[in-house]
């Protein structure tokens, strides 16, 4: 049977641009889990009052997007090697990944959610609803991808890193922090490849037993990774960043 050896399929041509790009960075990785218990509660709860859906991605967003407000060095990004920069930045920026289809060729896409710190939990789910309910072009935020699909390759690998390494343009495309999901699957460790300085992957909620009081019961646990740019941040502040998330989400309405 013979081989096919075929063009690289220009749909995912933005993923590899992504990919060459994240080679310069040097990623840590750390993991927590975290009990869920109140985030289902406070779901059912703003379901039965309002009939709205949150998804348990909007509730991550907030919740990151409020604790990442109190660390205002980790909203940063590094450039360079020989006369490397470190850029900060004041507005928290979220992203997340979206998996989607274009022309039968199953991607990856990312969309954005300004300010998630200030927001409330609908009009989070309001922007991740936008970009997931729409088709790949109707989004005006996906023009420039589109752009990219079009482009030689190695001519959108030159574009491509030329916008992300103007650090004044880099905080509007890749954000302060990227949450990408695979909870729809039973995957219980995940840990992304970046090209920001914070990225968190989330895997399957698993119910499992824990003492509470002295009680063992059982409890939703969502396991929450993070991979961060060791240039940008050192693993101490990494980790009192996502132990004071974990914190945040299992205080829920406390």
């Amino acid at each position: 049977m013979k081989s096919k050896v075929l063009n690289y399929p220009k749909q995912r041509k933005h993923t590899y641009h992504f990919l060459d790009y994240a080679k310069e960075f040097s990623p840590v990785y750390l993991s927590i889990e975290v009990d869920f218990n109140n985030i289902q509660q406070a779901r059912e709860r703003i379901f039965i009052e309002s009939a709205t859906k949150i998804s348990y991605i909007t509730f991550i967003i907030k919740s990151i997007s409020q604790v990442l407000k109190k660390y205002p060095k980790a909203n940063a990004a590094v450039k360079g090697a020989f006369f490397p920069k470190i850029a900060f930045y004041e507005d928290v920026i979220a992203k997340f990944t979206l998996d989607k289809t274009i022309d039968d060729e199953r991607i990856v896409l990312s969309g954005k959610v300004l300010n998630g710190d200030t927001k409330s939990l609908e009009m989070i789910q309001s922007d991740i609803d936008h970009y997931k309910n729409s088709a790949f072009q109707e989004v005006e935020e996906f023009k420039s991808i589109h752009k990219l699909h079009s482009l030689p390759t190695w001519l959108g690998n030159i574009l491509y890193k030329k916008n992300v390494d103007n650090l004044e343009k880099r905080h509007n495309i890749q954000g302060t922090f990227t949450v990408t999901s695979l909870g729809h699957k039973p995957i219980k460790h995940f840990y992304p490849i970046t090209s920001s300085t914070l990225c968190f992957g989330i895997g399957s909620i698993e119910e499992q037993p824990k003492v509470i009081k002295d009680r063992v019961e059982i409890r939703p646990i969502l396991p929450i990774c993070l991979t961060f740019d060791h240039r940008a941040i050192d693993g101490a502040l990494a980790a009192d960043i996502l132990t004071e998330i974990k914190t945040h989400l299992e205080n829920w309405g406390n």
